[in-house]
């Protein structure tokens, strides 16, 4: 007998293909291969410097294709502009168990330097990052959108100093400190280009620390007394001599 196709039962279909499954696992995929990409390049970076972490050595090293790795980020810039955002997320505010603000002033501050340092300016990969703003100086589009991205990490870190120490919220120099005190984490983070000290480290650590103290402890700057009581600057005058004496003659 000739065979017979069997028609599906009436009121049945065929079921479908999982192509949404097939495609959220390519894409978990792709993302997964991206990070690695990412960790892999920052590796580099930390150990090769900006100009060792070629696209080449880079997909060597991930164990891909340059073809792979330009596929996935077009180009050497946007490697290194993703690199450095996945760096700046993870020296981010978020995530840090930053000191209660009502805590002890001498502590408070203690904790903040501390959870900075520990976040933003000890792990390795701050080297890597700064690998790239120095590599990148012949690269103005590059050099470009890392600065805007160092600009938002900067004011969510400046918003947390404020939000560890009120006493600085009323401060307008408050902002100069946050910048004194970022800016001398960023040279210990540098320094350790050279191999880290952790003794010398945590004794200029404290010594942040009591500054940020002494700073919050000092009477904030008189503005009333700059500007005068109805809000204009006080005039100056002349402080009165006394007239010379005229001797006499008898």
């Amino acid at each position: 007998m000739p065979s017979q196709r069997l028609a599906a039962p009436t009121g049945t279909s065929q079921a479908p293909r999982p192509r949404r499954a097939a495609t959220g696992l390519k894409a978990q995929r792709a993302e997964a291969t991206r990070d690695h990409l990412i960790d892999t390049t920052i590796s580099l970076l930390r150990d090769r410097s900006y100009h060792g972490a070629t696209v080449f050595e880079v997909a060597k090293a991930a164990g891909v294709t340059p073809g792979a790795l330009q596929h996935h980020f077009g180009s050497k810039a946007e490697l290194m502009m993703q690199a450095t955002a996945a760096i700046l997320r993870a020296s981010g505010a978020d995530g840090v168990a930053w000191p209660a603000a009502d805590g002890p002033l001498a502590e408070r501050c203690a904790g903040l330097v501390n959870a900075l340092w520990q976040r933003c300016y000890e792990p390795p990969r701050f080297l890597a990052a700064w690998a790239v703003y120095f590599g990148s100086a012949g690269e103005p589009e590059l050099r470009s959108q890392i600065a805007q991205q160092r600009a938002a990490l900067g004011q969510a870190l400046h918003q947390r100093f404020v939000q560890v120490l009120p006493e600085l919220a009323d401060r307008p120099d408050a902002p100069a400190l946050v910048q004194l005190v970022l800016s001398t984490l960023r040279g210990l983070g540098v320094v350790r280009l050279f191999g880290a000290a952790p003794n010398a480290e945590r004794v200029q650590l404290q010594m942040l620390a009591v500054l940020i103290d002494g700073h919050c402890r000092s009477a904030p700057p008189a503005r009333a007394a700059a500007t005068g009581a109805a809000g204009k600057a006080p005039q100056r005058t002349r402080p009165t001599l006394p007239k010379p004496r005229t001797s006499r003659r008898p």
